[in-house]
């Protein structure tokens, strides 16, 4: 899945904004993609030398050798920090040209009932049987499954926390461009929020329900049938498992794995993978036992 400029700019172009260099083919970028899904034209970043396919355009680690690279058929944007650098360069890209990703009209079936002040952006989809309370906002990039139920205040979509800092300190936004994909019968509690993803999808499964005032940051996968309960914080690329329990006030370390039928106990501080079919409680989590 790639995300597609507006308009196409030269890396030359795109470099010299940002005083940076590269090698390579001067190609025309089209958009922006993750590193699995890298393809002709658009731009992907990388902690790793040499992730390159052919005719790609990547942000790497720079190597210091800054030779002539014009018989290969990619092209490398160096950096002694890419993070850094692919976040300057999103943020340009958004700002000054921006993504045609999600320019359509958003699809609502005339079954759906959506409340007072809710706010539905382009590029979304709602489903058959669909409630969305008031005062909800359902951001561009957002697919809600049949028979799915929204409670009020809640806001899906949005971007994520990302943020890196440069040299002097100032914070610099990483635009999300992902979405949230929510499956068939679902309930989302009330003031509930759900990012985004970075550069692929949120994803909450078919029967997940949520309670009130919780959160799910970006790039989290809630597999189906879990239940996640009041105020619990689920960081940026979790994944918790079908079946599982999560209590209210716990809290979770980013990229982590809860696994299916597992328990994580009220106001737990979760900061390792936990396994399938046992609990967990405690700050930091422990296991306290399988599920037979």
């Amino acid at each position: 899945m790639g995300y597609r400029l507006k308009k196409r700019i030269r890396v030359s172009d795109l470099t010299l904004r940002l005083g940076l260099s590269f090698q390579g083919v001067d190609a025309e970028l089209l958009g922006v993609s993750t590193l699995d899904d890298q393809s002709l034209g658009f731009l992907v970043f990388s902690k790793i030398e040499g992730k390159a396919l052919a005719g790609s355009i990547i942000v790497e680690p720079a190597n210091g050798e800054l030779s002539n690279h014009s018989d290969v058929n990619y092209t490398t944007i160096e950096s002694n920090n890419p993070r850094l650098d692919f976040i300057r360069l999103l943020d340009v890209l958004a700002t000054e040209i921006g993504f045609s990703t999600y320019e359509f009209a958003s699809k609502i079936h005339e079954s759906a009932v959506i409340g007072p002040n809710v706010v539905i952006e382009a590029g979304c989809t709602v489903g058959e049987n669909v409630i969305i309370e008031a005062n909800t906002v359902i951001h561009s990039g957002t697919n809600i499954g049949a028979n799915t139920r929204i409670r009020s205040c809640s806001s899906i979509g949005g971007d994520g926390f990302g943020f890196e800092r440069l040299e002097d300190g100032t914070p610099v936004r990483f635009p999300h461009l992902g979405g949230v994909v929510i499956g068939e019968d679902v309930e989302i509690g009330a003031l509930n929020s759900i990012s985004r993803g970075a550069l692929s999808n949120t994803k909450v499964d078919a029967f997940v329900k949520t309670d009130n005032l919780v959160h799910i940051a970006h790039n989290c996968h809630v597999k189906e049938g879990a239940f996640i309960t009041a105020c619990a914080e689920i960081s940026g690329g979790v994944v918790i498992g079908e079946g599982a329990w999560i209590a209210p006030n716990s809290c979770t370390h980013q990229k982590i794995t809860i696994g299916d039928h597992a328990v994580v106990g009220l106001g737990a501080v979760v900061t390792k993978n936990i396994p399938n079919n046992s609990i967990w409680a405690g700050n930091p989590a422990k296991k306290l036992r399988d599920i037979k």
